[in-house]
């Protein structure tokens, strides 16, 4: 009779190799004489054999396996839990270079001695700072009571990007693109709306005509009458209007430009005089059949041309829907290139100049009632008062959350690829043959890299709150730890999901960082924005949010 037994090396090793020794047992026959029985092979009480083991012991000798292992790798351990730490000391010790350089008197609001009599020292007794001793790097920080007024100005598209009829797009009543080339394109207003009659009537008299030249001592009543406009984008604020800087151009839209119409005129507008260059450009307002056409006629004239490589769009300035407008009320709808807006989730965004567009068609309406002697000016617009500020920039801010979104995702490499060593060392499959089942291996390497990454990131948020980093002391701690808990949990779950496709170390690392800085380009540049537009469809957003929790565990083999 032949039994194999099989011994375990109890050895701190991290591959168990069963050690197996045959042994065979036979049978003497008796001799003459030989009342004796014959031996019998052992029993499994005597050879100490015991029944298999339970999940507790289980799971306690597997996490005693791992423990020991991770202790040879301390220092890849403290590497990786300490790692949050470093980096916050990196961007104070950045933070704090930044702030020493904008610190400077050149980034300070500019300051003059306005006391006519000095003190007996020579020194200055009375110091006076504002924007008109401050140069363009030092505005930003000054103190403005009273903000300036400004004319409300028209968007304009660039001179080399307005709509005209090319041969892919026949556009009706449009110039052909030569006037690219010098410049003249008139800036095109699409109109619609229920009454053609009236609709025309209206849109005739958006661009009111310049019946005497331009006075400039008065200029804010003087733009006030007509339409002003500017290819410049607006900024942020309202402090400064883009078009009153130098190598920008004020355009006054007319029905029919006169020749000999450009100039340059001295405005008092602000603390200091401004040199302004005034130039002229032609409204032109076209009839459209349905507002289903004008939305065609904007999509391709603005998107589509750009983006299909064309190199220039074919842009409107903007549109009219008057709806169900009559002698009795005013019923329009306005569109406007909202792009202009510079909403790209890095800086902030900018003005869109709408209350032209809002004005133009108010006071053509209030004179096709009570005739040209009505109007309904719109004489500036101006922003809020502002107190004095440093110059600040918030490196943690300016990188954004793009960052931190990778700097939380580096556990994910660390955990993929620990998982698929053990497979391509078949320490899996040797552990099974010992007896070890699914349900202990799971917890305890589950467990294990929970604790890892709780620790990695209860580092990383106090290190960072302690720091002052915005990025943490500005959002709710509550939400925070939910929001780290959840994803701790997806995150060591797609990596026990990705590992069951992948059986090499080098593979798997690569996978891994590939994935890492794939995900957070993808979120940030591109899914960000179908999320945050009110107009894409929610079935979509809900169908990526269940993508991302559909997981798989991979069985144990």
């Amino acid at each position: 009779m032949t039994h194999l037994v099989c011994i375990t090396p109890c050895a701190h090793v991290t591959e168990l190799h069963p050690i197996c020794v045959k042994q065979t047992w036979r049978e003497a026959e008796p001799k003459l004489g030989d009342s004796r029985a014959p031996p019998s092979p052992p029993s499994p009480a005597m050879d100490g054999s015991r029944g298999p083991a339970g999940f507790a012991t289980q799971a306690n000798a597997l996490l005693r396996k791992n423990l020991c292992f991770q202790k040879r790798n301390v220092k890849t351990n403290v590497c990786i839990t300490v790692f949050p730490i470093l980096l916050c000391v990196l961007l104070v010790v950045m933070q704090g270079i930044i702030n020493r350089e904008i610190g400077k008197p050149e980034y300070r609001c500019g300051c003059a001695c306005v006391d006519a009599v000095r003190a007996a020292d020579g020194s200055c007794r009375r110091t006076e700072c504002g924007v008109q001793y401050s140069t363009q790097d030092q505005v930003a920080t000054c103190p403005i009571p009273s903000p300036p007024r400004w004319p409300a100005v028209l968007q304009l598209p660039p001179a080399e990007s307005r709509a005209v009829g090319t041969a892919s797009q026949p556009l009706d009543g449009l110039p052909g693109p030569a006037c690219w080339d010098t410049r003249s394109c008139p800036a095109a207003f699409l109109v619609t709306g229920g009454n053609r009659s009236l609709a025309q009537s209206l849109s005739g008299q958006l661009f009111p005509a310049l019946t005497s030249p331009l006075n400039f001592s008065d200029y804010l009543h003087t733009l006030s009458k007509i339409v002003p406009g500017s290819e410049a984008p607006a900024s942020f604020r309202q402090f400064l209007e883009p078009s009153f800087t130098p190598g920008n151009t004020l355009y006054i839209v007319q029905p029919r430009c006169r020749s000999n119409f450009s100039q340059t005129v001295s405005v008092n507008a602000g603390p200091k005089p401004l040199k302004l260059n005034v130039d002229c450009i032609q409204g032109l307002s076209l009839w459209r059949e349905s507002a289903s056409v004008i939305n065609d006629e904007l999509f391709k004239g603005y998107r589509q041309q750009r983006e299909s490589g064309g190199g220039k769009a074919n842009e409107f300035a903007a549109g009219y829907d008057f709806l169900s407008t009559n002698t009795d009320s005013l019923d329009i709808s306005i569109w406007f290139n909202s792009t202009y807006n510079n909403n790209t989730g890095v800086f902030e965004m900018a003005l869109l100049r709408v209350p032209r567009l809002v004005n133009m068609v108010s006071d053509a309406y209030i004179k096709f009632l009570r005739g040209s002697g009505a109007e309904m000016l719109l004489e500036y617009v101006k922003d809020m008062p502002k107190v004095g500020s440093e110059l600040k920039l918030d490196l943690s801010s300016l990188l954004g959350a793009l960052f931190f979104t990778w700097i939380i995702e580096l556990l994910f490499p660390v955990i993929l690829t620990y998982l698929v060593y053990e497979k391509q060392q078949k320490l899996k499959i040797m552990m099974k043959m010992h007896g070890l089942k699914a349900g202990p291996y799971w917890m305890i390497t589950y467990t294990y890299f929970f604790a890892l990454s709780a620790l990695y990131m209860i580092l990383f948020v106090t290190f960072g709150s302690l720091i002052g980093l915005g990025f943490f002391t500005t959002n709710d701690y509550s939400i925070q730890i939910v929001f780290y808990f959840i994803y701790i949990n997806l995150q060591i779950a797609l990596a026990f999901f990705a590992a069951s496709f992948l059986y090499s170390v080098k593979i798997a690392t690569v996978v891994g960082y590939i994935y890492v800085f794939g995900s957070g380009l993808l979120g940030a540049f591109l899914l960000r924005f179908f999320i945050q537009d009110n107009s894409f469809p929610k079935g979509y957003t809900s169908l990526v949010n269940m993508h991302s929790l559909e997981l798989q565990w991979e069985p144990m083999v």
